[in-house]
């Protein structure tokens, strides 16, 4: 794993909404879409994952879960 890519996941897991983690993602990856996104965090945050995932009522599926991940990979940094 490359200095670089380490520094991302340290910047997404520092931020202190799910609005700004995404910023950093946006900005420092290559990854635009929702499903991108989520599979980035996937890879690179193994720990963190969906147990029951989006129930398909409403909204953007890959949205619902990736802003479920994010936020998760934010609250770790308080435990």
């Amino acid at each position: 794993m490359s200095i670089e890519n380490e520094a991302i996941k340290t910047m997404v897991s520092l931020s202190d909404t799910i609005e700004e983690a995404d910023d950093i993602i946006v900005e420092f990856t290559p990854h635009r879409t929702f499903a991108d996104k989520l599979k980035y965090l996937s890879a690179e945050f193994p720990s963190v994952s969906i147990i029951g995932g989006y129930d398909g009522k409403d909204g953007n599926p890959e949205q619902t879960d990736y802003e479920a991940v994010l936020s998760a990979i934010i609250n770790l940094k308080w435990r």
